[in-house]
């Protein structure tokens, strides 16, 4: 692959648009090469070859290789969340769309390779593992945080940590599913999703309504 020479102004940088093509070559390789070999068999070197660049380039641009795996993780993610539940719909309808993106965002093969990385290399990378756990890292987070609050506010719901409901909420729709997909033992259908979404709205909301149903 030909080295990607960036374009020069008059200050010596590389212009807006070649920076920006040269960040989507590193992330291109970045992701091509930790999911083919996982991240501690993944070189810093090996990503900078395979993008056209050096090493002293992706270090300026990303600071460290886990920092480069979140980027790659965080480019996955982000599409899958297009949909922001309408405010004008109910409570049920909202944490279903959000459940139903959850799914959907973690389910994708290459999310669920990135996830049993970050499990396999939790005890030799910590710092890689708490970061990838941060609310920051899963755009649903703050999705979901936000729906929770804004139903606390109008006293659909009554609950004292929403942020702790948040977690619950996630490991109510993601964990069995994702779990069992990253270990290869159930495929879990589009009508099986459904299923497993409305089934998790329903339950949380019964736990965290202020009136019964």
């Amino acid at each position: 692959m030909g080295t990607v020479r960036p374009a020069r102004d008059k200050g010596g940088r590389p212009d807006t648009a070649t920076a920006l093509r040269l960040s989507h070559a590193i992330l291109d390789a970045a992701e091509r090469i930790f999911l083919a070999q996982g991240f501690t068999g993944a070189s810093i070197e090996a990503i900078a070859t395979a993008a056209g660049t050096s090493k002293q380039t992706i270090y300026a641009r990303f600071g460290s290789k886990e920092k480069l795996f979140l980027a790659v993780s965080e480019r996955l993610l982000k599409p899958k969340f297009p949909v922001q539940p309408s405010g004008d719909a109910s409570l049920a309808a909202r944490l279903g769309t959000a459940a139903r993106q959850i799914l959907a965002a973690m389910l994708d093969p290459k999310m669920v390779r990135m996830y049993t990385i970050i499990t396999a290399e939790a005890h030799r990378f910590p710092e890689l593992a708490h970061a990838a756990d941060d609310n920051q890292s899963f755009p649903a987070r703050l999705l979901v945080l936000h729906i929770i609050e804004q139903a606390l506010e109008s006293g659909e719901i009554c609950c004292d940590d929403p942020a702790s409901a948040m977690l619950m909420f996630q490991d109510m729709v993601l964990a069995a599913p994702l779990r069992s997909t990253a270990l290869g033992i159930r495929k879990w259908t589009p009508q099986d999703l459904e299923r497993w979404a409305d089934s998790a709205v329903a339950i949380f909301l019964n736990g965290v309504r202020s009136s019964p149903l």
